[in-house]
This record gives structure tokens, sequence and C-alpha cells, in this order.
């Protein structure tokens, strides 16, 4: 085994911000994650701490950060730190939103098991170290997610 080798940029604090729609069964209570695509990437629970998320019409904002930053709110914070092990921002292929599926008993059919997810805004946030600005994404237009309409969506990088 390979000894890992240092991160160039890492990464010290993840930021995303999210509307969600308000048309009908825009909300979900399935788990959702932040995906940070290439080598070294990682996925990432978007769960608040407390309270519920990612409601009809609300805004949730996340940061992923250490466990012990005072800003961090996800929960389970030990197990979403992107500084352990470090992530370098200069790998990244990608970062993309993916809804996952809980499981739904006694349905009957693949549209009863939909539960859909509307993003009607996206925006995540890399914060590097050394670097006096964060790296922005955004998701490019509103979105429906879910087993119908597919289940992940891409972010473009914004500067």
């Amino acid at each position: 085994m390979s000894p890992v080798s240092p991160a160039r940029a890492p990464v010290r604090r993840i930021v995303v911000r999210l509307q969600i729609g308000s048309d009908r069964m825009a909300a979900t209570d399935d788990p959702f994650f932040l995906v940070l695509e290439g080598p070294g990437g990682r996925e990432f629970r978007l769960q608040p701490a407390r309270g519920a998320g990612l409601r009809r019409g609300g805004e949730d904002r996340y940061v992923l950060g250490a466990p012990q930053e005072p800003e961090t709110n996800v929960a389970h914070p030990a197990l979403n730190d992107p500084t352990a092990p470090p992530i370098d921002a200069a790998a990244l292929a990608g970062i993309s939103l993916r809804k996952g599926l809980e499981p739904i008993p006694n349905v009957r059919g693949l549209g009863e098991m939909d539960d859909r997810l509307q993003l009607a805004a996206a925006e995540v946030e890399l914060h590097v170290e050394g670097e006096p600005k964060p790296r922005r994404w955004t998701l490019a237009g509103s979105v429906w997610l879910g087993l119908i309409c597919g289940l992940r969506a891409s972010l473009v990088r914004a500067e």
C-alpha cells in the first residue's frame, strides 16, 4: 500500500445551500448526498444535526468541517469531516448532488416508491486552505430528482 500524498489544496470547509421547490411533492425525507468526484473524492450525507431538512419551499444550509468547528452543523460530523482524510480540491473532477432511496414498506409499484425532490437552486462552496475566496459550484436551473427523473444532478463551476 503506497503512502498517501499530501493535498496540494486541502479543503477545510464545505458550505452547501439548497433552495427546495414549492411545487406539490417537492420535498423528501430520503437521504441526500454531496458528491465530490475524482481521485480522493467522497460522498457526504447532507442531514441537519437538528430538525428536518429538504422541506417544500425551504432553504437549507449545511456546513461540513472539522467536528470541533462551531459552524459545522451536519449530523454525525466526525463521519462527514472533509478534513480527515484530507481532500485535494485541485484533484476534483466535479461536484454533484445525489438523492438516495429510503425503503418504503408495502409499496405496489415504481410510482409509489418515487419520493421526488425539487431543487430550485443549489450552491456549493469549497473553502480551501490558503485561498482568500471559496471555490463555487452552482446548479444550472431547477431540477427534479427521483426514480422516474434521475437521482443525480451535476453542478457547474461558477467563476
